[in-house]
């Protein structure tokens, strides 16, 4: 049995923390020129402001669900923390050109289409046996509904808790702290559409 190469570990660990101290950089910056304080973003997603102040320092990682809920109160799509947006809008828009973020152990999330101006995302998401999308629970503006497609995602949504199964849907208010987990045996796909104000654009 080959022993793991120590070097390989300490790089993958430098290569996330350079990740979270960039992302947390470009949030500060956004939330700094959109006028927004840290009490704000916290009141908007129900994170607290020490750990988003943590955050934009770059001393924690996030999970998806409360990056979905920093960028929704930020008024910017999740993907615009990693990429900033460029061009216009498309209506077209290719599969190998959809962008794909892994976001945590076991979670990618990739945008399908996106409209600002009619307040419109849809994406999918898949999780791995096990994944989630934080354990804490989280909240952002407008509506979502959940399509599963594939295995079994649970869906907790305030105190109500729902498994559903290939095929199942459910609609969200998007604004009661919510999180979606595979507690299945299988990878657990999932199509995403969430509809809010022409403002903002985003969903999990």
């Amino acid at each position: 049995m080959s022993v793991p190469d120590e070097s390989a570990f300490l790089d993958i660990q430098t290569a996330s923390e350079m990740t979270n101290r960039r992302l947390g950089a470009e949030i500060r910056r956004i939330r700094m020129e959109s006028g927004l304080t840290l009490v704000d973003i916290a009141a908007a997603t129900g994170l607290s402001a020490s750990m988003l102040s943590m955050l934009e320092r770059g001393k924690t990682g996030v999970s998806v669900g409360s990056l979905v809920a920093v960028a929704s109160a930020l008024d910017v799509a999740i993907g615009d923390l990693f990429h900033p947006a460029k061009g216009p809008e498309l209506s077209l828009v290719r599969y190998a050109d959809q962008q794909e973020l892994t976001l945590g152990p076991g979670v990618t999330r990739r945008v399908i289409q996106r409209s600002r101006k009619h307040g419109l995302e849809v994406a999918a998401l898949k999780l791995a046996v096990g994944a989630h999308t934080g354990t804490e629970l989280v909240r952002h503006e407008g509506q979502e509904i959940v399509v599963v497609q594939a295995g079994r995602l649970t869906v907790q949504s305030g105190t109500a808790r729902h498994d559903l199964d290939a095929g199942d849907s459910i609609r969200l208010d998007a604004d009661c702290p919510h999180r979606f987990a595979n507690d299945g045996a299988e990878p657990a796909e999932a199509l995403l559409i969430a509809q809010v104000s022409v403002s903002n654009s985003h969903g999990h």
